[in-house]
């Protein structure tokens, strides 16, 4: 796998490797070495696992940001990892184009957090389940949200797991007008992020859990 991502970034001209690690402790090393700017880690490693990797890094090198890569989609990886300073969580059957994407997002210094749709879904089944357990414990529901036909629209698509270039191609807007549109509804739910403002869609009921292609 190692050799396969090394050989895929070399067709980039975006990134150069600059070097790799078959576990925690050496990644921790080389990142100490080498001042990478970007790390793309695995989770289930021997020595020292991805998670406390990722957070040994963060907290040691700052400027360095990590992008989990891995199998593992559950909820048991991705808090940790995502708590541990993660910039971005990515399952490996991501396509090469969607990779690529996610870490120029966080090389570029997006604030939206790059993050596999399954891994979307996965913490809107949570969310969505929580907002459950609150409902039958007789706790409040949340305020009303007034979204327009567009904003409406854009979460929709966002709940499939696309990016701003298929959101715009989908509504046929420009990649500006999403981002406006994510912004307003952001404000509109109260929240920092895409990924917040999803789940917080979620417990209010906005959209469902959904991946695009996925049936009803």
């Amino acid at each position: 796998m190692v050799q396969a991502l090394t050989n895929f970034f070399a067709t980039s001209e975006e990134f150069e490797v600059v070097g790799t690690a078959t576990d925690g402790v050496e990644g921790l090393a080389a990142c100490h070495e080498l001042g990478p700017e970007l790390v793309l880690m695995d989770l289930q490693m021997p020595r020292m696992n991805g998670v406390e990797a990722t957070g040994r890094i963060v907290e040691e090198c700052p400027g360095v940001k990590v992008v989990v890569l891995t199998t593992f989609a559950s909820l048991d990886f991705v808090l940790p990892a995502l708590r541990a300073g993660a910039s971005g969580f990515l399952v490996k059957d991501a396509e090469p184009d969607r990779i690529l994407s996610a870490l120029r997002l966080v090389a570029n210094g997006e604030e939206n957090m790059p993050i596999s749709p399954q891994v979307v879904k996965l913490l809107a089944d949570e969310a969505v389940g929580g907002s459950t357990e609150h409902k039958r414990h007789g706790r409040a529901p949340g305020p009303t949200v007034r979204l327009t036909t567009r904003e409406s629209e854009l979460l929709t698509l966002l709940a499939q797991g696309l990016n701003n270039r298929e959101m715009a191609a989908g509504m046929g807007v420009s990649e500006g007008s999403v981002k406006a549109y994510l912004g307003r509804i952001c404000e509109k739910l109260e929240v920092r992020d895409r990924l917040q403002a999803l789940i917080r869609a979620y417990e209010l009921g906005l959209v469902k859990p959904k991946l695009a292609g996925e049936e009803d």
